[in-house]
């Protein structure tokens, strides 16, 4: 789950940017909710953007690209479930907790790199306005804990994801000021698990910049993360929320007060995933809560340097990709929505030239397990 924010009249929005197989966050008892802010402008790709369909388009049959014996983890009605790709064999890791008629979802699940664990972003909607924490749990759901706690003023602390070793988790942070009604802090952490030691990547005051959805490097030197920036307004009551995200690359060697160095400046983009076998991003270039009106539907893939810029779905509207994430063996797997909100569990190989969108298991953010 992001925290959006934009302000208006000094009143603080949250827009939480959470599947369509949840709730979404705002509709949550008690949630903020005012006029949206005007329309940003989202950057599109020059007409001399290298993105090239393969000579004889994609192939969409043959063998499954991810072998139905492999696990992948998911959010499914806000349960974190493990699954065969083709939908069998499902069951719930860690399920979400009723409160208030409601329910604490839990998102955006991570597997450890020996698949022994799994991390994931639990929403507590108990207190108001909701928080999101960070937990990490046994690969069969159990030994659930709390590892980066979220009490005021935070707002946020999750959409974790495990380092090459396993030992640390990088995760977004969201804070508000004292009096609980504008946003004074966004910033990437990493946490050690063995100790709980937290230390700050990078951060802002800028209350219109927000960091999400860090992923690390195969040197665990880095990490790549979904950077967007939101319009202060004036607002309308006809235009939809849309920020202008980007991906960028985090060093951990560096200050906090570090640039994120952006990739694909021409491109929106959102949702990104290191590759550990290929050393290439994979990244979206939407997100629905974020980027409104007429943007791209697509996945690329760009090397950490910004170099071999690659499209490698061609979608036409309203057909969208989203949620990318390499497999350990390169493949990548995604969300493949023919209109929202009918999102499907999609593979496609790294160059694009096989993509394949079976349509009979619906989840979110997946993530394959190693070994499995």
């Amino acid at each position: 789950m992001g925290a959006a924010v934009a302000v208006r009249s000094g009143a603080l929005v949250v827009v939480a940017l959470v599947a369509s197989s949840l709730a979404a966050c705002t509709s949550a008892p008690g949630a903020a909710t005012t006029t949206p802010p005007a329309t940003a402008s989202v950057a599109r790709p020059s007409t001399s953007s290298p993105s090239t369909l393969p000579p004889s388009g994609p192939a969409t049959g043959g063998a499954p690209l991810v072998k139905q014996t492999a696990y992948v983890l998911g959010n499914v009605q806000g349960h974190l479930r493990m699954v065969h790709p083709d939908g069998t064999g499902g069951r719930i890791l860690v399920p979400s907790v009723d409160v208030l008629g409601e329910s604490n979802g839990v998102i955006v699940g991570d597997w450890s790199p020996d698949g022994q664990r799994v991390a994931f972003t639990r929403v507590h909607r108990e207190v108001q306005p909701f928080t999101a924490s960070q937990w990490v749990a046994m690969s069969d759901g159990s030994g659930a804990r709390e590892v980066v706690p979220c009490a005021p003023p935070c707002l946020r602390a999750g959409l974790g994801a495990f380092s090459p070793r396993g030992d640390q988790l990088a995760y977004a942070v969201t804070e508000l000021d004292a009096a609980g009604t504008r946003v004074a802090r966004n910033a990437v952490e990493v946490v050690t698990l063995a100790t709980g030691r937290r230390r700050v990547v990078a951060e802002t005051r800028e209350p219109l910049v927000e960091f999400a959805f860090p992923r690390w490097s195969p040197d665990g030197r880095r990490l790549v993360v979904q950077v967007t920036r939101w319009p202060a307004g004036p607002a309308t009551a006809t235009a939809p929320v849309s920020g202008s995200p980007s991906i960028a690359v985090l060093d951990l060697a560096r200050p906090r007060t570090q640039v994120p160095r952006v990739l694909a400046p021409r491109l929106p983009g959102t949702y990104p995933d290191w590759s550990w076998k290929t050393d290439t991003i994979v990244f979206s270039t939407n997100d629905p809560d974020v980027v409104a009106g007429d943007a791209e539907h697509d996945l690329w893939t760009v090397r950490p340097d910004g170099t071999r810029l690659r499209q490698v779905t061609h979608l036409q509207q309203p057909a969208l990709a989203m949620h990318p994430s390499w497999t350990p063996d390169g493949t990548i797997l995604f969300e493949h929505c023919a209109a929202m909100p009918a999102c499907y569990l999609a593979y496609a190989s790294a160059d694009g030239s096989v993509v394949q969108t079976p349509q009979d298991l619906q989840a979110v953010w997946p993530r394959a397990k190693p070994g499995s």
